[in-house]
């Protein structure tokens, strides 16, 4: 897992919040949901009960000690009203069985059961779920995502080489670990590839019966068809998906309003809700959640083969994903080369033009060249009164002063890059005006020491947006501490805007963001994709 920092997040989770969204129960929470258990209570005569991890409704899960080993575990013990159910039972055990048959530390461990009261011992991990980290983040970076999404599939792949269909991939049952580990858990409604030839994990729910979380089932989960182990790449394909776009491929008014929505159309592609997916990432997403089955990929070891390949670069030359039409078999091919036979020919003439360029290049940034010294040397280009220029230490952040969200600021620096394929992106609003939630948001370009400010020129794919632009020699951290606006901007085409700065003289600049643009209801966002700021 990466060592990237991430924000605060809940930690000793097994199986996190509940499908509701609910968080756990207190850790001081003295039983579970039927009162049949309480801290302090022996399970088995071993599992000494601590506190309580989560509770679903299902079971709850203890973080218990054993102590015959020693040692701190998870304890899942179904809820006293299921426990004389038999089928409810059947399906308990089944996880245990299922869980402890594909033994691998990508897939949470199983110790022990036990009949009174019907629980699962199973192993301990401290840390928090994919489901806690998207609700504390909304969406995560393509690479990251990517990194969670490869782990997942690895995991899913030896369950189906064991046999097994998962059938309920969803954040709340991937577990990231404070060590950098991922596992997945919850076998409770896995079944076998084969039933007929494996009795013991038959499918437990009648034919044609609905099993598995809304928002990640695969259309044959929907309409009672045939499992196997294309519907848990179709759920991993759902959770990818929310992972770099901050919300599931479909969402209805309720349950089953959102699992009956695939049946009848595609999603959105990833790349016109959040235009910074690379190109290859979104085919690699939608070729997962194609409809039918034989038009995804054939195994979960497929599609990790594709998500190591792809490039997470966007490609800024290519069509909009408008342009090709969707299909539910959306191919993604890694083309084979051959260095050794096609590069040779040409690679000592192409590095000797290269060298040339190169000389050619520095000389006229030294000489002249403006616009060329903007994209080398970043946000600010200073130019002193005898024409020579040099670069300015800088900084960006977002500002969200009506807000408690942060506005995406772990993104802002994507605004300064150099590369128009990358952006700072505001959150979702339901209208152009943000929601009437805020008056505004956006960022602030810290330019190191004062400067008599020229232009500020703002790069965005988007249309009918408006802003002001404040300049001050301190960053405030409220709007009226900005004093009044020195610029603006009134629906604005797309591309690049210039604006004056007047040589007004600061240390700061804020570009406040007052109408989001023209993007359509109830998905409206804002992309600045590069923002640069000309100092005399």
């Amino acid at each position: 897992m990466s060592d990237r920092p991430t924000r605060p997040t809940p930690v000793t989770t097994e199986h996190g919040r509940d499908e509701a969204g609910h968080p756990p129960p207190a850790a001081d929470s003295p039983a579970s949901h039927d009162g049949a258990l309480a801290v302090g209570d022996l399970v088995a005569g071993r599992y000494r009960l601590e506190s309580t991890i989560a509770s679903g409704g299902m079971a709850t899960v203890w973080r218990a000690i054993d102590e015959v080993l020693a040692r701190p575990v998870a304890v899942k013990v179904l809820h006293q009203r299921l426990a004389a159910d038999p089928d409810f039972v059947a399906r308990f055990r089944r996880e245990a069985v299922a869980a402890a048959r594909v033994g691998h530390p990508s897939i949470v461990g199983i110790y022990d059961t036990c009949a009174d009261p019907e629980a699962i011992v199973m192993e301990l991990v401290d840390g928090r779920t994919l489901r806690d980290e998207l609700d504390n983040r909304r969406f995560l970076p393509p690479a990251e995502a990517v990194e969670i999404a490869s782990g997942i599939a690895q995991a899913l792949e030896v369950a189906h080489k064991a046999g097994l269909v998962h059938r309920d991939v969803k954040p709340a049952n991937v577990l990231l670990s404070s060590d950098g580990r991922l596992k997945v858990a919850d076998f409770g409604i896995a079944k076998a590839a084969r039933p007929d030839e494996d009795p013991e994990l038959a499918d437990l729910t009648s034919v044609g019966s609905m099993v598995g979380t809304a928002k990640y089932l695969a259309p044959e989960q929907v309409s009672g068809g045939d499992v196997d182990a294309r519907t848990d790449v179709y759920a991993l394909g759902a959770v990818l998906y929310e992972m770099v776009c901050g919300r599931p491929p479909f969402v209805g008014d309720n349950d089953l309003a959102t699992a009956t929505a695939r049946l009848h159309a595609v999603p959105e592609r990833p790349r016109s809700i959040l235009r910074t997916v690379p190109e290859r990432l979104d085919a690699i997403i939608m070729r997962a959640l194609a409809t039918d089955p034989d038009g995804r990929y054939e195994s979960a070891a497929a599609m990790w083969a594709e998500l190591q390949a792809a490039p997470l670069h966007v490609d800024t030359d290519a069509a909009p994903p408008s342009a090709a039409p969707i299909t539910d078999a959306t191919a993604v091919t890694v083309p084979a080369t051959s260095f050794a036979k096609s590069e040779r020919s040409w690679l000592v003439p192409a590095a000797l033009v290269s060298v040339v360029a190169i000389a050619l290049g520095l000389a006229w940034l030294l000489i002249g060249g403006t616009e060329a010294r903007d994209s080398v040397f970043g946000l600010v280009d200073r130019v002193s009164p005898g024409g020579r220029s040099e670069p300015v230490a800088l900084s960006i952040a977002a500002f969200d002063p009506q807000g408690s969200d942060g506005e995406n600021d772990e993104l802002a620096e994507l605004a300064v890059d150099g590369d128009d394929g990358t952006a700072w992106v505001t959150e979702r609003y339901n209208s152009r005006d943000l929601g009437g939630l805020k008056d505004g948001v956006g960022v602030v370009v810290d330019l190191g020491e004062s400067h008599d400010l020229d232009e500020l020129r703002i790069s965005t794919p988007d249309a009918g947006w408006s802003a002001s632009v404040y300049v001050s020699d301190t960053a405030h951290p409220t709007l009226a501490g900005w004093g009044t606006a020195i610029a603006g901007v009134e629906d604005a085409s797309s591309g690049t805007t210039t604006t004056s700065l007047g040589d007004e003289p600061g240390s700061f600049v804020l570009l406040w963001i007052t109408d989001l643009g023209d993007d359509p209801a109830p998905e409206v966002i804002f992309d600045l994709t590069e923002l640069v700021v000309t100092a005399r």
